[in-house]
């Protein structure tokens, strides 16, 4: 792949404009928009190309066009690009992403770049979160639960939160951890093998590109004995440790600290806003994610309103020009706001650029036409425009437009569509037959 063709599957028509460089190229920029402000340079660097963007500033070569417009990982960026060079080596960090204004220290925050967990983890964990899931989908007790913090359905479905019970009447299961692909760890008190221990509770996994990252388990207050020692919320041993990112595609990003209110956020916010859960006030981003932070418009920093939180949100002010503190109206987090009656879209919603509100007119102007259940208005839309692929399955929901269909107002009518409908939502993710749909097979 030559970063033409990258920009043609970022949905970029791009014209030959000049013989700079050994050709010029010009578009829109994928990344703010701006029309023909985006230049290529596809025999720059030794014929790896080059991009960069009058508008906002973006540059690089393949690779960081691979990770900044079709979100790739670093790993799989240098693959696609059939470099060999180690993708952790500091010169391929673009300092004008990875580097920010300087902490009170004088030192400069260079984000961590954070492994994915060995193939054998996936595998055990991917079958262990999908057992809890089940098993929370028929335990009204903890639904009821996680209703009153706004996890609806959808949401426990779409995120594939779970609930593990434990075994054999016991609180908590142990396996061998070398069956995990663990290292093998000996209790120097007794001398055998160190066992992998799983407590019961709510299973929370975080996935990246598909793949199944992290497990975190919130565990039930009867089972936390001292609250001084035990952990309230307990990440399985071998989990990879980068934050949660949701929808980071989006120009404005939501800042918060529990996976769970993330979660609840994405759920009402999925058309304009990102999320991102750092599990913890201070916790900072890795790698991955620090790249779409750079990227957006506006950060809201919505931390909870306690200590912590204020103290956290003086790094997000110092490193991040476009960061907003952003508290909730009610409550301490996005949770309790929710139990107080808080509409968190609106709340979010009051935050968005300018910008981003002027788009919203566009999808007033578009009238469904009349007599068509929702269901058949959307298959109707798609057979109209084919420049519109639905990607959808139990992992993946997301609307890919081609740079053809230019109406936000058709746009935003299918995302509303594919999103908002359950019925329509889940069928194509649960029970079609094909991954991506479009006019010929919806």
């Amino acid at each position: 792949m030559d970063i033409i063709d990258a920009a043609n599957l970022a949905g970029i028509s791009l014209k030959k404009v000049a013989a700079t460089k050994g050709g010029e190229y010009a578009g829109p920029c994928p990344g703010c928009g701006g029309t023909d402000r985006f230049r290529v340079w596809p025999a720059d660097r030794e014929g790896e190309g080059s991009y960069w963007c009058r508008g906002c500033n973006q540059s690089g070569d393949l690779v960081q066009f691979l990770v900044d417009f079709l979100n790739y990982e670093y790993p799989a960026a240098f693959r696609e690009a059939g470099r060999s060079v180690d993708y952790r080596s500091k010169k391929y960090r673009p300092a004008e992403l990875c580097r920010t204004s300087a902490d009170v220290a004088g030192r400069v925050f260079e984000p961590k770049i954070h492994e994915d967990p060995v193939e054998t983890w996936q595998l055990r964990a991917e079958a262990f979160v999908s057992r809890a899931h089940q098993t929370l989908l028929h335990y009204d007790n903890a639904v009821k639960y996680l209703a009153g913090r706004g996890i609806g359905e959808r949401v426990v479905r779409n995120f594939r939160l779970g609930w593990f019970e434990g075994e054999k009447g016991k609180n908590c299961m142990y396996r061998p951890r070398q069956s995990w692909g663990l290292q093998r760890l000996k209790n120097e008190k007794t001398g055998r093998d160190k066992m992998l221990w799983l407590p019961r509770g709510f299973v929370i996994p975080c996935y990246r590109d598909g793949r199944i990252h992290r497990i975190r388990i919130r565990r039930p207050a009867a089972d936390i004995q001292n609250p001084d020692k035990d952990i309230k919320y307990y990440i399985v041993p071998g989990s990879g440790m980068e934050v949660m990112g949701i929808n980071l595609d989006k120009k404005t990003i939501v800042v918060v600290e529990s996976e769970l209110d993330g979660m609840v956020i994405a759920r009402h916010t999925w058309q304009k806003a990102g999320v991102v859960a750092l599990g913890s006030a201070a916790n900072k981003p890795g790698a991955s994610v620090f790249f779409h932070l750079k990227k957006a418009l506006r950060i809201l920093v919505a931390l909870d309103y306690d200590e912590a939180g204020r103290q956290a949100w003086k790094w997000w002010q110092k490193n991040f020009e476009t960061a907003r503190l952003w508290p909730v109206p009610e409550g301490k987090d996005p949770g309790e706001a929710v139990a107080a009656g808080v509409d968190i879209k609106q709340w979010v919603w009051a935050g968005l650029p300018a910008s981003e509100l002027m788009n919203d007119q566009a999808a007033k102007d578009y009238n469904p036409p009349a007599g068509l259940t929702p269901f058949q208005e959307l298959q109707f839309l798609l057979k109209k425009f084919p420049q519109v692929e639905l990607h959808a399955d139990q992992h993946e929901a997301r609307v890919v437009f081609s740079d053809g269909l230019k109406n936000r107002g058709i746009r935003s009518r299918i995302e509303t569509l594919f999103f908002e409908d359950d019925e329509i939502h889940w069928y194509y993710r649960l029970y079609h037959p094909d991954k991506i749909i479009t006019g010929k097979n919806c």
